[in-house]
């Protein structure tokens, strides 16, 4: 935590923080990536940081939606695999 947002502990977390870089190559990474989305999209929602327990956690997990691809199971679809592997193995 204090290498990419420079605080030492979640309860430093401010209500509107701003992310910054800091000298260090995983502060560097983390901003390029953010830099690249925003360049690639000209419209972009904020960064917003969700402490555990925090309402504004429970809204995002609220609208978590999983998309399936053509190629491979749907995260449901894969326990349910599993589950019937693993009851055929105790059979």
């Amino acid at each position: 935590m204090h290498q990419l947002l420079g605080i030492s502990s979640v309860e430093q977390v401010p209500a509107q923080f701003v992310l910054q870089q800091h000298d260090n190559p995983l502060s560097k990474k983390l901003n390029d990536i953010i830099n690249e989305i925003r360049r690639q999209r000209c419209n972009y929602l904020r960064l917003r940081l969700c402490k555990k327990g925090d309402s504004s956690g429970m809204l995002f997990f609220s609208n978590m939606v999983e998309d399936k691809t053509s190629i491979g199971l749907s995260y449901v679809e894969f326990l349910v695999h599993i589950h019937r592997h693993v009851q055929s193995k105790m059979a």
